[in-house]
C-alpha cells in the first residue's frame, strides 16, 4: 500500500540521517584527537560525551591539562583518550 511505501521511505531516510550523523561524529573526534591541531577544550569535550566511567574520565582530563600546559605532553595524552575510546 501507499502507506507502507511512505512508512518504508521514512525509515530509508531515518537510516541514512543516523549513517551520516554517525560519520561526522567519527570524522570530528578524528579531528580533536589530531595532536598537531591540540585543542584541549575540544578533547575534554569528547571525554565528556563519551560514555566512560567517571574516574578514567577524571584520569584522561587531567592529562589533557596537563597537555595544555606543556606541549611535550601532547601524544601522550592523546593517545591515552584514543585507547580509553578504543580509538
Amino acid at each position: 500500500t501507499e502507506a507502507a511505501g511512505d512508512a518504508a521511505a521514512a525509515v530509508t531516510e531515518a537510516a541514512g540521517d543516523a549513517a551520516a550523523a554517525a560519520t561526522d561524529a567519527v570524522a570530528d573526534a578524528a579531528a580533536a584527537l589530531d595532536p598537531a591541531a591540540f585543542d584541549a577544550a575540544k578533547v575534554t569535550a569528547l571525554i565528556d560525551g563519551s560514555s566512560l566511567d567517571d574516574a578514567t574520565k577524571a584520569t584522561l582530563k587531567a592529562g589533557v591539562e596537563a597537555a595544555a600546559a606543556d606541549p611535550a605532553k601532547v601524544a601522550d595524552a592523546i593517545a591515552a583518550v584514543k585507547a580509553a575510546l578504543g580509538m
